[in-house]
C-alpha cells in the first residue's frame, strides 16, 4: 500500500535519480541501496525479536529491507517511509512483487516530526539513511516517542572519525554529491543515551567495509566493467569506479566508519 501521487520528493528534489540507483543496485544487489544485503540486515537486528512486532522503517529505500523484517524475522507489519516519491514507487513494485502489501505499508513524508502519534510502534529500524538528517537529536527524540516502552530502535548508518576530513575524504564526499549530515558514532550514541534510551551499544563495522571495497573495486576494474558501461553508460562506469576507489582510500584510512547502533526505550 503506497501513499505516494506525486514525482519529485518532500522538498521538491530528487536525489536518488534511476541512474543513481541502478549504479547503487549494481553494486550492492536489486533492490539494496547500501551494502552487505540480507546478511547486513540480519546482522543489524540480531538479538532482537521482530515476530508479530509494529515496525516502523526510517529511510525504506526500495523496501528490500522492509520485506526481509517479515519474510525473515516475522514482523507483523512494517511502516516504511521515505521523501523521494520515486523511490516509494519502485518499493511499491517491490512490495507488490513479494505479495507483501497486507504487510508492508509506505509513506511519504515531509522532513520533520514522525507523522505517528505517541508510542505507535515496536521498533524502529533504519539501514543507512540517517546520514541524510542533520538534527540526529531531533530524531531520537521523535524515536523514542513513537516507539512503545520496552521498544528497541536498531540502525544500520554511514558514519566518520572525527573531524576535520581528510582530503580524500572531503573528495570522495563530493563525487558522491548526497547531502550526507555525517558525524562519529560516539556523537550518535550519545544523542540516544540523551533521548532517554537505555541499553545504548554501537558496533563499528569499518573492517568489514573495507573488505567489501576490495571486493567492489576489483569486480568494477575486472569482470562487471562492461555491465556497468551497459548501465550506466561509459561516463557513468567511471565516475562509478572513480567513486569506489575513493571510497576505499577513505575506508583504509578509517575517516568513513559504516557501523550499528541500538537502544531500548525503558518499560516504565
Amino acid at each position: 500500500m503506497s501513499e505516494t501521487n506525486e514525482d519529485a520528493d518532500a522538498d521538491g528534489q530528487i536525489h536518488y535519480t534511476d541512474r543513481f540507483t541502478a549504479g547503487l543496485e549494481l553494486s550492492f544487489g536489486e533492490g539494496f541501496l547500501s551494502p552487505g544485503g540480507q546478511e547486513e540486515v540480519a546482522k543489524i537486528v540480531e538479538g532482537i525479536d521482530f515476530v508479530d512486532k509494529e515496525v516502523l522503517d526510517i529511510g525504506v529505500g526500495l523496501a528490500q529491507p522492509a520485506c526481509l523484517l517479515v519474510e525473515e524475522h516475522g514482523a507483523a507489519h512494517v511502516t516504511g517511509i521515505d521523501v523521494e516519491i520515486p523511490l516509494l514507487k519502485r518499493a511499491s513494485d517491490t512490495v507488490e512483487a513479494r505479495g507483501l502489501t497486507d504487510r508492508v505499508f509506505l509513506k511519504c513524508v515531509e522532513p520533520g516530526p514522525l507523522p505517528f502519534t505517541d508510542e505507535s510502534f515496536d521498533i524502529v529500524f533504519s539501514k543507512d539513511s540517517i546520514i541524510h538528517i542533520p538534527d540526529t537529536e531531533a530524531l531520537f527524540n521523535e524515536i523514542h516517542r513513537v516507539l512503545r516502552p520496552g521498544g528497541w530502535v536498531a540502525v544500520g548508518d554511514w558514519y566518520c572519525s572525527n573531524e576535520p576530513f581528510t582530503e580524500e575524504m572531503s573528495a570522495w564526499a563530493e563525487q558522491v554529491g548526497l547531502d550526507f549530515a555525517m558525524k562519529p558514532i560516539e556523537i550518535s550514541k550519545e544523542q540516544l543515551g540523551a533521548a532517554g534510551f537505555v541499553d545504548v551499544e554501537s558496533l563499528d563495522r569499518n573492517a568489514w567495509y573495507t573488505e567489501v571495497c576490495r571486493d567492489s573495486v576489483g569486480r568494477i576494474r575486472g569482470p562487471q566493467y562492461a555491465t556497468y558501461v551497459e548501465v550506466l553508460g561509459e561516463d557513468g562506469a567511471r565516475n562509478e569506479l572513480e567513486i569506489v576507489e575513493k571510497e576505499l582510500v577513505v575506508t583504509l584510512q578509517g575517516q568513513l566508519r559504516p557501523g550499528h547502533l541500538r537502544g531500548r526505550k525503558p518499560e516504565s
